[in-house]
């Protein structure tokens, strides 16, 4: 049986500027199709429950709430995304509040930016780095 590697990816980030520079990283793995893109938490939301994404990027600090709402809220969905929070604010008790929620990775934007490809890479698989 042939599955679909394929990982239908939502990116989430009230940076047009961090947004742009994900989908450009992203455009290069193959095994990625980006599906969408929101800058605000009721957006973020909507689009994950209409669009279906495998895997959501999601920033913690947005206008109109937080990443963490939109975490609680997308990890209810059946199925529910895996999420990356990529975030400026990896402070530890952000970190533990994410993980607590239901995120699968956390990562410091200022240096854990190129994770996310190891994360989504199928090659890396069996090498992915720990959600912390």
């Amino acid at each position: 049986m042939k599955r679909n590697l394929r990982k239908k990816v939502f990116i989430v980030d009230d940076s047009p500027v961090v947004r742009e520079r994900l989908a450009t990283l992203l455009s290069d793995l193959p095994s990625v199709e980006i599906v969408g893109q929101a800058e605000i938490a009721f957006e973020a939301i909507s689009a994950t429950r209409r669009l279906k994404p495998d895997v959501m990027l999601l920033d913690i600090s947005m206008p109109g709430g937080s990443g963490i709402h939109v975490l609680e809220m997308v990890k209810q969905e059946r199925p529910a995304p895996l999420v990356i929070m990529l975030t400026n604010f990896a402070h530890e008790q952000y970190r533990q509040k994410c993980l607590q929620l239901g995120a699968d990775y956390f990562f410091d934007k200022s240096t854990e930016f190129e994770k996310v490809l190891h994360v989504l890479n199928p090659v890396n698989e069996a090498t992915e780095p720990s959600p912390s």
